[in-house]
């Protein structure tokens, strides 16, 4: 059964798909903006951003788990409505615990590679949000595979700047407790770009099942 009679009339899905794109676009964006230009003096403002994003992301999950619990799909597993939305919240999620970190550690200053990585995750962001929104359509296209592509090459790369930081952080005489904080840090970025990387997998999954 093709998509647009599956989806053609549910316009809540569609709001809350293009609201998940909004928001994790806008965190990739002014985590990334923020880690490039490391403030101190700015943390408290900057924390309280992605926590607002963060929240809203919330929303948007309660409030998707509610019309699924409240809606009948026919010929549709809402299981990928499920997956697809709890990996989208955790992008966030892991966002906001690089955040919060950054922030309780009291650091003064970021790791090159910390902001490298940053800005990966913002690509493969604004790439999420584009593949989000092309699954939100009332009618599927598989040139939205080509994005998907995009992001598993972001997280890709992601993995190639974790894992040579990682090295790094551990060779050396370095203070534990710097290496501990760094290494919590990159972790959630990596997390969160994992879950960029699984939710191109859950679009894909969408794709080739009903397109």
């Amino acid at each position: 059964m093709m998509f647009t009679k599956i989806f053609g009339r549910n316009t809540e899905f569609q709001k809350f798909m293009i609201s998940y794109a909004t928001n994790i676009e806008e965190a990739g964006s002014k985590f990334a903006t923020f880690v490039r230009a490391f403030d101190p003096e700015r943390l408290p403002e900057w924390i309280k951003d992605i926590k607002d994003i963060e929240h809203a992301c919330d929303d948007v999950t309660h409030k998707t788990m509610n019309w699924l619990e409240g809606t009948f799909i026919v010929n549709y597993d809402r299981e990928d409505i499920y997956r697809l939305a709890a990996d989208l919240d955790d992008i966030v999620d892991s966002m906001d615990a690089a955040a919060t970190r950054i922030s309780l550690y009291n650091l003064k200053e970021i790791l090159p590679d910390i902001v490298r990585l940053a800005e990966v995750l913002d690509a493969a962001c604004k790439e999420t949000a584009r593949a989000v929104h092309a699954v939100s359509g009332q009618k599927l296209n598989r040139s939205v595979l080509e994005i998907c592509k995009n992001i598993k090459n972001h997280e890709e790369e992601g993995d190639k700047i974790y894992h040579k930081t990682l090295a790094w952080l551990f060779q050396g005489e370095k203070d534990p407790l710097d290496v501990i904080k760094f290494k919590e840090i990159i972790e959630d970025i990596e997390r969160s770009l994992d879950k960029c990387n699984q939710t191109a997998m859950n679009v894909e999954s969408i794709i080739f099942k009903y397109s």
